[in-house]
């Protein structure tokens, strides 16, 4: 039977090990965490920016939990502790004297914050995982 030649494999092995390396040693779960804050983060940064500014108390009341991880799903919190902010953020009625007398329109800044990170997630999270692959595919570790 006639050679045709030979292949060397060991590149591809290598490579395959670094994949399933990520996965045993957990880089893909590590890799979104990071992802998460990112996105929290920025969310909390465009919330904070549309927040109104009287005393500033309501701005500076917006706080992030680290990511948690329940079974399968991972999340992050994003909060206000300010007693008035849902109503700063969804609005309000007007009352004097115990009458209804207008509405107070809401401010959305969360709201619009986190639609306007809906629509960026899809390319932050394209861009991590292109660089998470091609840190396994020239050999250094996932989580560098």
């Amino acid at each position: 039977m006639a050679s045709w030649g030979s292949c060397d494999f060991s590149e591809f092995r290598a490579m395959a090990d670094r994949f399933r390396s990520a996965v045993d040693t957990k880089a893909s779960e590590r890799f979104t965490r990071e992802v998460l804050q990112e996105l929290g983060n920025m969310l909390l940064r465009r919330t904070k920016r549309k927040t109104p500014v009287d005393t500033g108390q309501l701005r500076r009341g917006w706080f992030i939990t680290k990511v948690r991880q329940r079974g399968d799903v991972f999340e992050i919190e994003i909060y206000n502790n300010t007693a008035y902010a849902p109503w700063v953020e969804n609005g309000h009625r007007v009352v004097q004297s115990g009458n209804t007398v207008g509405w107070s329109e809401g401010f959305f800044m969360m709201r619009l914050s986190l639609m306007e990170i809906e629509r960026l997630a899809p390319e932050v999270i394209g861009k991590r995982s292109r660089q998470f692959v091609r840190r396994l595919l020239e050999g250094g570790a996932a989580h560098d």
